[in-house]
């Protein structure tokens, strides 16, 4: 039997591969992807004889299922679409899955049953945010009597701020923008409404070099109005980050119609306007050699033995110079990392779909906030009253 699974050979499946590989405890790692070219350079760039690759369709369940079932735990680094029915593999194949996914969350929890008689964990949303920024909401609760706002600002932003969008690549344009148009689900006022994408904009401050950012709403909470949105008071939500004037530029987009992904008739010709958007930023937005920042702020207040007071997470990570790992890929693939190390040592009993807001509370936060600086990410914490 081999130790591990990923799912996905693009930028976050080869971190993710190699972190495996590269821990110093002799694991295997099964490499999947549709596309040959993509698990061809992903094996070259990770360069271990511990390391498999194999061209799979993970919407072909039966056949993902038997690819996966000698394996130990398997990670998802997929897009979002593709993300559903990987989570299906592996209960078909007995395997435990950590996703870095965690939209739809009540559809993932509806596989609660099914995966529990399949003896497998199912972990959706185990990155950054979703997944750090779930795990800081519920230790922050956790250490309140009351909580009265859980608030999430997050975004991944280039080291060189550039025209046209003041943005550069830092993961799929295509799920950047996808961002940009769901209606974002949050609590207000105890109530969990929808708002619109782009919305909500505010000014946030971070020391230099960073500086003021703007943030705006997004769909980004996955599972937490499912699991600890009725234990909020007042208002529950995440905002992106990004620098100063790209929203504006994102609405200009939008109301021009270049982010719709209905086809529209040219020349005879059918167009999806978002995907002509996508060719032609593609090039202009790749992340430049200066590399990424990833910076997250998360703020808990509410009530403890009757007094107001406010935990608050940070965490700021850059590009790793020595491994050329962005600070997304960092941020998002150590997580799932950690969690699928615990799962195959046998340090988390749970069986069924759990959240990481569910999964790493108390003592079990502290080891992964722990565990995450021994990899040199950082998360800052501090109480204020």
């Amino acid at each position: 039997m081999k130790d591990y699974a990923v799912i996905g050979a693009g930028q976050m499946g080869r971190v993710i591969a190699k972190e495996l590989i590269d821990s110093g405890t002799g694991s295997e790692v099964s490499l999947f992807d549709i596309s040959d070219t993509l698990l061809a350079e992903a094996a070259h760039s990770i360069a271990s004889d511990r390391l498999s690759t194999q061209v799979l369709d993970i919407t072909d369940t039966a056949t993902a299922s038997a690819a996966l079932e000698d394996h130990t735990v398997a990670i998802g680094a997929l897009p979002h679409s593709m993300s559903y029915p990987a989570i299906q593999a592996a209960i078909g194949a007995h395997v435990s899955f950590v996703d870095l996914v965690g939209e739809a969350p009540e559809k993932r929890a509806a596989l609660h049953d099914q995966a529990a008689d399949a003896g497998c964990l199912i972990v959706p949303g185990m990155g950054v945010a979703p997944g750090i920024s779930n795990m800081c909401i519920g230790r922050g609760m956790e250490l309140l009597d009351e909580t009265h706002n859980g608030l999430i600002y997050v975004g991944g932003i280039p080291v060189k701020k550039e025209p046209p969008l003041y943005y550069q690549t830092v993961y799929l344009l295509e799920s950047v923008f996808n961002a940009y148009l769901r209606t974002a689900t949050i609590i207000e006022n105890g109530e969990r409404v929808t708002v619109e994408p782009l919305s909500g904009l505010e000014e946030i401050s971070f020391p230099e070099p960073i500086g003021t950012l703007e943030g705006f709403f997004t769909d980004g909470l996955a599972s937490l109005p499912l699991t600890v949105g009725g234990d909020i008071k007042n208002n529950l939500f995440e905002k992106t980050l990004r620098y100063p004037g790209h929203l504006e530029c994102m609405r200009a987009l939008k109301e021009c119609g270049l982010l719709d992904d209905r086809p529209v008739m040219i020349g005879g010709s059918e167009i999806v306007p978002r995907d002509v958007l996508i060719e032609l930023l593609g090039e202009k937005l790749r992340l430049s050699s200066e590399g990424d920042i990833l910076v997250m702020r998360i703020e808990v207040e509410g009530l403890k033995e009757g007094k107001e007071q406010r935990h608050i997470f940070e965490l700021v990570d850059y590009l790793d110079t020595e491994t050329q790992y962005t600070a997304m890929a960092r941020t998002t693939g150590f997580p799932a990392v950690l969690a699928a190390r615990m799962i195959a040592n046998d340090e988390l009993p749970e069986r069924g779909v759990w959240f990481p807001e569910q999964l790493f509370t108390g003592d079990r936060f502290e080891r992964m906030i722990d565990e995450l600086a021994k990899m040199g990410v950082e998360l800052k914490y501090l109480v204020e009253a």
